[in-house]
């Protein structure tokens, strides 16, 4: 790897490295603008998603003019290429926190559902770790930790499992609980998607280390 080529690869990966924190703060405010209805976090966290929205850009205009002009090949290609699709991944997953944050904006107070709100900070709880352990396995290029960060994430998907089931037991007895059901439900869904979008994260750490694409969410990686 030629110096310059190597300046540039390292100032990618810091670059996405600051990315990934700005997500993990806007996922962490948008969980709290939900739990207290704080509208002014929620707002923040809203605004800054053209931040967000900016760095990814840099980051995919920055990747591809590397690739162009250094014309890497090997193990350099794969670490723009991750990074290059690694990105999108994390600004999908800030679009998740918008939509959470914004739940405190419609709602006309903080969510009353003790159990079903328990379990959704449950989930809340487990993507903020992923995230954070994730970014560090980066930054680390370690494969081995991201494959077992993305085990954690079949406890979201329990979680979503168990609200779900919550959900349908409270429409029987209740029938007009329905409409906050559906907050609650969506609120699941988003967080699950965002264990998702980290375990694609994971895989793009394999992808650099081991030189092949691997799903893992199969037990057969």
């Amino acid at each position: 790897m030629s110096r310059l080529l190597d300046q540039q690869i390292q100032k990618l990966k810091l670059n996405f490295i600051t990315m990934g924190l700005n997500v993990s703060t806007a996922l962490s405010d948008a969980v709290d603008a939900w739990l207290n209805n704080d509208l002014t976090l929620a707002q923040t966290v809203i605004d800054g998603d053209e931040k967000i929205n900016e760095q990814e850009t840099h980051l995919e205009g920055k990747s591809a003019q590397i690739i162009a002009l250094q014309q890497p090949v090997a193990g350099d290609l794969r670490k723009i290429v991750a990074i290059l699709k690694a990105s999108s991944d994390l600004e999908r997953l800030a679009d998740h926190a918008i939509h959470i944050a914004k739940k405190a904006r419609r709602e006309q107070k903080a969510p009353s559902d003790s159990e079903l709100t328990d379990l959704l900070l449950k989930m809340a709880e487990n993507d903020k770790q992923m995230l954070t352990d994730i970014l560090q396995a980066y930054s680390d290029l370690d494969d081995d930790a991201a494959v077992k960060i993305s085990e954690k994430d079949h406890q979201t998907d329990e979680y979503l499992q168990q609200v779900n089931q919550i959900i349908i037991q409270r429409i029987k007895e209740q029938p007009d609980f329905a409409l906050e059901a559906m907050d609650y439900m969506k609120l699941g869904n988003h967080f699950e998607r965002i264990g998702d979008y980290v375990t694609n994260i994971a895989e793009w750490i394999v992808y650099t280390e081991r030189g092949r694409i691997t799903e893992l969410g199969n037990s057969d990686y």
